[in-house]
């Protein structure tokens, strides 16, 4: 239970969310601009060179990208990557436990 709990949390933090609300842990790489040629329409822009630290940028949700795509694609790969760490230390258990009870 400690171990859920844990990579609930870490979940959360890689996308910068906490009970589906964002969590702004640090400053957006987007800022808001206004696009005069379609009504004072407002569009966001990415800052040029701005890296975000961890996860996901929080203003990225709001932007005009296909966010469906981009998320699904990530939690596939992070699914994939944390699966194999956790099987990974399941069996660096059962090795020491082996070692342990002389098995």
């Amino acid at each position: 239970m400690i171990f859920l709990g844990f990579f609930a949390a870490y979940c959360g933090f890689i996308y910068n969310e906490f009970f589906a609300m964002k969590m702004p842990f640090w400053h957006s790489c987007y800022t808001r601009g206004i696009r005069e040629d379609q009504g004072n329409r407002p569009i966001f822009i990415q800052e040029d060179e701005c890296v975000y630290p961890f996860g996901i940028d929080w203003g990225w949700k709001i932007t005009n990208g296909d966010e469906l795509k981009f998320l699904n694609s990530y939690k596939m790969k992070m699914s994939i990557i944390l699966g194999v760490i956790q099987m990974t230390f399941g069996m660096i258990l059962k090795g020491i436990n082996a070692i342990y009870f002389k098995d």
